[in-house]
């Protein structure tokens, strides 16, 4: 059923809301944390009052999440945009490593997560991870049935499922070596497996 001009002005100004709300707390959890931010910290920053907040996060637990899922959607947009190029199945595994992996390391908000209260985000990243998982393993899946002949689907989705698991771990434990070298590795194990001769 088609949307009547005013629920369609309705869900713009809704998301608009969410929008700012998120803008919000990710800017607060950048400056003290997400252990001791609050939703009426979030409010205030938002400028707007805690049950409008509310309305939309029915917790912080729920406001996290959506928190993560729509950073994971940022970078799963700059994942399609890296891999679009690349029509062979080596550099293609190689450029969506390279994204992610650059991308983790300079994101504002990750590395200082991580670094100072892991405890606050890696349930996001591990037990609740599915839709951020699931997020890597279509944008992997696609990969592999696009560029492999005569690949299986549940080949497809169990490479495409390695690959979000390595990217993952990543996430939690950042390589010491250049994310380049680390992509490049990474691509050649999926793609060629440890006893290619050469």
């Amino acid at each position: 059923m088609a949307l009547r001009a005013d629920d369609a002005l309705s869900l713009s100004a809704e998301e608009v809301a969410k929008g700012r709300i998120l803008d919000a707390a990710f800017a607060m959890a950048g400056r003290a944390g997400l252990g001791r931010l609050t939703m009426a910290d979030v409010a205030r920053e938002a400028k707007v009052s805690r049950q409008t907040v509310y309305r939309y996060f029915s917790s912080k637990h729920d406001l996290f999440m959506a928190l993560v899922i729509r950073e994971e959607q940022v970078l799963f947009e700059q994942l399609q945009t890296a891999i679009a190029p690349h029509r062979e199945l080596r550099p293609a595994v190689e450029a969506a490593f390279k994204t992610m992996l650059r991308a983790m390391r300079a994101h504002p908000l990750l590395d200082r997560v991580m670094a100072t209260e892991p405890q606050e985000l890696l349930p996001y990243l591990t037990v609740e991870a599915n839709p951020v998982r699931d997020m890597g393993v279509r944008a992997m899946e696609q990969v592999f049935s696009e560029r492999m002949e005569n690949v299986s689907p549940m080949l497809a989705h169990r490479a495409a499922e390695l690959c979000s698991r390595l990217i993952t771990s990543y996430a939690i434990m950042p390589p010491d070596d250049d994310p380049d070298v680390v992509a490049e590795q990474l691509a050649e194990l999926v793609c060629n497996g440890i006893g290619k001769k050469r």
